[in-house]
């Protein structure tokens, strides 16, 4: 993910380690390890806005809180029992929320280490994906999804209120493997799959609002800076532009600062002001960036 300016990024490894990078010239800024060896596989990632801060989630449900000066842990917290699939942390910095692939969301108070709660209608049939903060702290959307031998399951998103953590609404999507997204104006939330499907949802109703169809697998969505479109990342190695109110396609674009080439399968994350894209190819290892259309803008 990257750090709250778009100038540092962080990336997480299945040895165990985390690294910060400096985007503009693609050097290794520094590296995180545990004290104690724990080699256990990282999967999630969060950084505070001031960038004083970092989480990191690992097999065992363990989340760790690091001090990005010193690069030394400050508190070990329990989020489940399986895999820390995601972490978020608001934009004051001041709570973390995590979801484990055994269905628990929880919410944490940073300061202290403890535990706010623990949220109520998070289907333990179904493994969290992502957990996201809206850009102004008032909602948290929750994806999850079912093991891959589960075909009678669907994904779904969950929305919940962050003042009163009430759910708000529950999407059932019918969509494997989602990404999320949410306008700033918390009233758009948008999903996107790895079979072409992009869906627009009213937040307050959780009523779909509009459905386009990419026709290459969504890797990544995000809202531009003004909320009036969608970027999809697919892995055809292509970001769309898409309007907001009709649904219709604006643009597309393919340019990668070495040149155009296929985007590789792994994961994929916007620029906090989505001008660019990074990809990191899990198997060779390599992370690379992508201009998108906001850029021109």
């Amino acid at each position: 993910m990257f750090g709250a300016d778009g100038r540092m990024l962080i990336s997480s490894s299945f040895d165990g380690t985390i690294k910060l990078w400096d985007v503009a010239n693609s050097r290794e800024i520094a590296t995180f390890m545990d004290p104690a060896g724990d080699e256990r596989r990282l999967w999630s990632v969060a950084i505070t806005s001031d960038g004083k801060t970092l989480a990191s989630g690992k097999e065992g449900g363990t989340i760790t809180i690091w001090d990005v000066a010193t690069g030394k842990p400050r508190a070990m917290l329990q989020g489940g029992r399986e895999t820390i699939r995601s972490v978020a942390f608001s934009a004051d910095g001041k709570t973390l929320v995590s979801g484990d692939e055994d269905g628990t969301v929880k919410v944490w108070d940073v300061a202290t280490g403890k535990e706010r709660a623990a949220l109520e209608g998070s289907s333990r049939a179904l493994r969290v994906r992502t957990v996201l903060f809206s850009p102004n702290d008032k909602v948290l959307a929750v994806s999850s999804g079912p093991a891959p031998a589960d075909n009678d399951l669907r994904d779904e998103v969950r929305v919940w209120d962050t003042a009163t953590l009430k759910e708000l609404c529950t999407l059932k999507t019918a969509q494997p493997d989602v990404s999320i997204a949410v306008n700033s104006d918390c009233k758009t939330l948008a999903t996107g799959n790895r079979r072409g499907n992009i869906k627009l949802w009213n937040v307050a109703t959780g009523k779909e609002l509009l459905s386009l169809t990419d026709h290459e697998a969504c890797q990544a969505i995000a809202f531009s800076r003004d909320g009036k479109a969608l970027l999809s990342a697919s892995s055809a190695g292509t970001i769309k532009w898409w309007d907001v109110a009709t649904g219709k396609e604006q643009g597309i674009n393919n340019t990668h600062r070495n040149g155009p080439h296929a985007v590789p399968r792994g994961t994929y994350v916007f620029s906090p002001d989505n001008i660019l894209l990074a990809t990191v190819d899990t198997k060779a290892g390599v992370i690379e960036f992508w201009d998108t259309p906001e850029a021109a803008r």
